[in-house]
């Protein structure tokens, strides 16, 4: 167990430091905070420092239904694998820890990748997905495609729509489509609302607020 955490770290580690030397060089800081309500809650925070074309440290927490049951730490970074006109990859590796009496205390790798493409200056689109990679006896592999959205940006407020999909070991795929309404409120940052369905036709509305620190 303790040379699966060793190799693992230095894998999220590796990403950033593989990649070229920019002149870029200026730095910003991203909070991430979301919940949901009803089936399917849950409650996130996130906050990552971007300086040039790296991403590190990245740290986030997340827990579902209740808090005490089942929580995962997560901690890694990466960067920009990939940049032309209209297409940005973002590749990150992380270390997820689980935490709470339904959790097993599993051990995970999560490699992350997120594709933004933009078809118009207004119209873009942006694909999330990463595994989770066990690496201890008690975890399992998993599959989450979190978002796969286009989305129309008017000046004061952003309208999209997308996919989510989940998978849990050997169980079928959970298809959970969405529609999203951003609101941009300057320095204050962004306020996204979620509609998005989950399986047995269940509605669970989500809350994204996102700021940016330079």
């Amino acid at each position: 167990m303790g040379r699966s955490r060793t190799m693992t770290l230095a894998l999220a580690l590796m990403v950033p430091a593989a990649l070229p030397a920019h002149a870029q060089t200026a730095a910003q800081t991203t909070v991430l905070v979301r919940t949901a309500t009803g089936r399917g809650t849950y409650h996130y925070a996130e906050v990552y420092h971007e300086r040039g074309k790296l991403v590190l440290p990245d740290i986030g927490y997340i827990d579902f239904d209740e808090p005490s049951s089942y929580r995962e730490l997560f901690i890694g970074g990466g960067g920009v694998v990939f940049s032309r006109a209209r297409t940005t990859v973002v590749a990150e590796a992380f270390l997820d820890k689980a935490f709470g009496s339904r959790s097993g205390g599993a051990l995970y790798l999560l490699p992350w990748v997120m594709v933004l493409y933009r078809a118009a200056p207004r119209f873009a689109g942006e694909v999330v997905y990463f595994p989770y990679i066990p690496l201890s006896d008690a975890g399992r592999g998993q599959h989450v495609l979190e978002r796969a959205k286009l989305e129309y940006d008017f000046p004061r407020l952003k309208i999209g729509a997308g996919y989510g999909a989940y998978k849990f070991g050997a169980d079928a795929v959970h298809h959970k489509p969405f529609a999203t309404a951003t609101f941009k409120a300057g320095r204050t940052g962004a306020f996204e609302l979620w509609m998005q369905r989950l399986p047995g036709n269940r509605l669970t509305v989500q809350i994204r607020y996102a700021n940016v620190f330079r």
